[in-house]
């Protein structure tokens, strides 16, 4: 296991326990630790990150009965799984209290083996949502939906479906991270755009299609770098009547001819500049998708957030280290996944919410304040193990705790409740099983799926046009047979709301499942890792995103600006 290491600036080079790769601690770092009482990671940033994200499972739904209600309810735990689960409705009704498990304090044991006894016990949250979703059941980490079908980390929006990081949406498909925007498919980066196709990074662009970092556009085909302008075709100005002439020609209706096109922008797109990183109002920043952010280094997809370092998908949050997912009003949070909405010094915990204040080693607890390795609470104080104590009590055996050479680090991965395939790990970190098993994680093998496949990938029609409705009767077998690992589903099948989606905007039925076309997308994005470049510009030093050996001809911010605009 391992060891506890000392915060001391003059000793910042570090061996990773995990990777076995250096690392440094920078002196901000030192600093950080220092201010909330915690010793120094002995994990690289990298490592942290992935052991983050492999808490969270987003997309591996099962449907199998709740253990209180006993009615079939779409959960993240199949009915074999070693823990009690619990629906939506039952987890947050008053007909349990997660204290009943309260168990003492044992100084003499490992505390994690202690937790691990306690997690295993508490009822399982069976589905993560915080306000009420409608006609939206297979959904997950989703809030405030309307008639949404599988999209995942995502909230406020109305009939849109096969999307990740979908906000204040609507009519949308098969898009990642996407928000105020209406009509859009297979958009990724996208804000406040509307009957956009097959784009990328792009703020307020609308009826276009096949665009990477454009602002203000209208009536565009496959550019890049364009600011307000319009009836554009791979960056050349046309009037309005010679666009629609040649946008009749060219724009792809048949699944053969969006994938050529794919290929003659992507090749038209690699002779463009592009800059070190995607930020919109951002100061003193390194990372990338930044919005309105101050002083965060190593963010990315992250908006309103300052004084930040080694994050991932965080919103309004101030003083935060090594946090992954939500933010909302939070503050001084560290190696923490999924915790949001007024919570504040909260530390090596996951999955908590409503104001959650001084709490460490806490899972699915809420509403509370000076808590320690807890699981499943809602409005307590000063609790270990799930146990009321006194605050005199509390402070002591807590102090206690902390001199055991495991405090400061996370929990260890027997504890972690999925395997490393079914979290998004495996989608922005991939890796073999082998891989997976070396690493300690668990890997689990898909179920076996009879599905009785009626209609071969090889067999879609081409275009919108050939299909009628008996499209909705098939069982459509996925291009990639599951044998990508890419947790394949094998078969899947067109719904009406798909058909009338894909008839209005003039697109063909896929030929990949919900899950390989959401891995399909994640290819399209840069890593979340960061080297060092020279501006191809001036020369400077730069962050990015854009590794050493890419062919783009990355620029800085400063350099992009003055280009483009």
């Amino acid at each position: 296991m391992n060891t506890e290491a000392k915060n001391t600036s003059a000793d910042s080079a570090r061996v990773c326990q995990s990777c076995k790769k250096d690392f440094n601690i920078e002196p901000e770092d030192f600093n950080f630790y220092e201010k909330i009482k915690v010793p120094a990671p002995v994990w690289c940033p990298e490592c942290r990150l992935v052991k983050r994200l492999a808490w969270r499972n987003e997309r591996a739904l099962f449907k199998r009965k709740c253990d209180m209600c006993q009615k079939d309810k779409i959960v993240m735990f199949p009915q074999n799984s070693q823990y009690k689960v619990y629906c939506y409705e039952c987890w947050w009704s008053d007909n349990w209290d997660a204290s009943v498990y309260a168990r003492n304090y044992d100084l003499s044991r490992p505390f994690f083996s202690q937790f691990d006894e306690l997690f295993r016990a508490v009822p399982r949250m069976g589905i993560i949502q915080q306000g009420r979703n409608t006609n939206s059941d297979y959904v997950n980490r989703a809030s405030d939906n309307k008639n949404c079908y599988l999209i995942f980390a995502s909230g406020t929006n109305e009939n849109c479906s096969y999307g990740t990081s979908v906000w204040d949406s609507k009519d949308s498909m098969d898009n990642y991270n996407i928000h105020s925007s209406e009509l859009c498919f297979e958009c990724i980066d996208c804000f406040g755009s509307s009957k956009l196709m097959y784009s990328r990074e792009c703020i307020s662009c609308v009826n276009s299609a096949f665009l990477l970092n454009c602002k203000n556009c209208a009536d565009c085909f496959g550019c890049a770098n364009l600011r307000n302008k319009n009836y554009c075709i791979f960056n050349e100005q046309f009037t309005k009547d010679e666009y629609r002439e040649q946008i009749e020609k060219i724009m792809p209706k048949k699944n053969s001819e969006v994938e050529a096109m794919k290929i003659k922008t992507s090749e038209f797109f690699a002779k463009q500049i592009v800059p070190a990183l995607v930020e919109n109002h951002s100061v003193e920043v390194t990372g990338n998708w930044l919005e309105e952010c101050k002083n965060v280094k190593a963010g990315f997809n992250c908006e309103k957030v300052e004084d930040g370092k080694y994050l991932f998908g965080i919103q309004n949050a101030k003083d935060v280290m090594d946090h992954t997912y939500w933010g909302h009003s939070s503050e001084l949070i560290y190696e923490c996944s999924s915790i949001g909405r007024q919570c504040s010094q909260v530390y090596f915990s996951n999955e908590c919410w409503d104001q959650l204040v001084r709490a460490q080693y806490c899972v699915n607890c809420h509403s509370s304040s000076d808590l320690f390795g807890c699981v499943g609470l809602r409005k307590k104080q000063y609790c270990i193990l799930n146990k009321q104590y006194t605050k005199e009590e509390y402070e002591k055996i807590v102090a206690e705790i902390k001199k055991q050479p495991f405090y400061g680090l996370t929990f260890p991965l027997d504890i972690y409740a999925f395997a490393y395939n079914e979290t998004i790990a495996q989608e922005i970190f991939p890796i073999t099983k082998e891989e997976a098993t070396k690493q300690g994680y668990r890997w689990i093998s898909p179920e076996a799926k009879n599905y009785n496949i009626t209609l071969e990938a090889e067999n879609v029609p081409d275009s919108i046009e050939e299909v009628g409705e008996q499209i909705l009767k098939e069982t459509i077998g996925c291009e990639h047979k599951g044998e990508c690992n890419h947790q394949c589903t094998n078969a899947f099948k067109v719904t009406i709301n798909d058909l009338n989606f894909y008839k209005r905007m003039g697109i063909a039925v896929p030929k990949l499942c919900p899950n390989c076309r959401h891995f399909a997308r994640l290819a399209q994005r840069n890593p979340i890792k960061l080297y060092d470049r020279t501006c191809a510009k001036c020369g400077n030093s730069i962050k990015t995103s854009y590794a050493p050996e890419r062919p783009e001809i990355v620029y800085c911010e400063s350099c992009y600006q003055r280009e483009v605009v």
